[in-house]
């Protein structure tokens, strides 16, 4: 899938810095929000990757233009639910952002989604930095 929509995803990231998670922890983080977004997003619009970091913490954002999530749904992250297959048509287990949220949380970081429904939804973790 991303193949598919590799030229649909902008990157603006920062420059490396050292953030109190391991490699491949934090890469499984990345892979699950991203291929959360390409599943959920309308082809052909993009999918904005940010990151910065402050003094205190590495932030990390993945946005796509697509169904959107209730509230309902952003709050039931973590209780592992499953998305409404009728309803967005799209394969997974639903446990791509409980994942990133128990992993996150693992690390004393934080995650927030954002989502208009029909229109956008923005996922970003927080991550401490080290030092």
């Amino acid at each position: 899938q991303l193949h598919q929509r590799e030229a649909d995803i902008e990157f603006n990231l920062c420059e490396e810095v050292a953030i109190r998670i391991t490699d491949y922890d934090f890469s499984k983080i990345v892979e699950e929000i991203i291929d959360n977004a390409i599943k959920f997003s309308k082809p052909g619009t993009a999918i904005k990757v940010t990151s910065f970091y402050d003094q205190d913490y590495f932030t990390f954002t993945v946005t796509d233009h697509g169904c959107g999530m209730s509230q309902k749904q952003i709050n039931a992250i973590g209780a592992y639910m499953q998305f409404e297959r009728w309803l967005y048509e799209q394969q997974g287990s639903g446990l791509g952002l409980a994942i990133v949220k128990r992993f996150v949380e693992l690390y004393d970081g934080s995650i927030i989604i954002t989502s208009v429904p029909q229109k956008e939804t923005s996922v970003t973790i927080r991550i401490p930095r080290c030092g």
